[in-house]
């Protein structure tokens, strides 16, 4: 039994929305280290929303979050204070907390495999 993923539609609107904000910062000339972040989190939305992670690995999106959430605690200690990057950096962090418990009930309901199996 592998992990259930996150439902596609809600993956595929997150990162059509972070899209959409990349998009936003680019244009209005916001600094890059804030382009950056949308960018990269769009770039792994858009792994993690595709088919082949969600049969691959399954603890891709507890990765994605992580990595989001620590580049957003990056940007806030060097200055880059505003209300986008800590709601997104907090909403990065609350999701890797909800993507790791669900991982971990998926994977202690899965029975282990037996080591000497005839």
């Amino acid at each position: 039994m592998v992990p259930d993923p996150p439902p596609r539609t809600a993956m595929l609107a997150g990162t059509l929305g972070l899209a959409g904000l990349t998009g936003w910062a680019v244009a209005g000339g916001e600094p890059l280290p804030l382009v950056a972040f949308l960018l990269t989190a769009t770039l792994t939305g858009a792994v993690g929303a595709s088919e082949v992670v969600a049969e691959v690995a399954a603890w891709y999106y507890v990765l994605q979050s992580a990595v989001l959430g620590l580049f957003g605690v990056g940007l806030v200690l060097l200055g880059y204070i505003s209300p986008l990057v800590v709601g997104l950096t907090a909403a990065f962090a609350l999701a890797g907390v909800v993507f790791a418990v669900r991982y971990s009930r998926s994977r202690r309901a899965v029975p282990p495999p037996e080591e000497n199996a005839p």
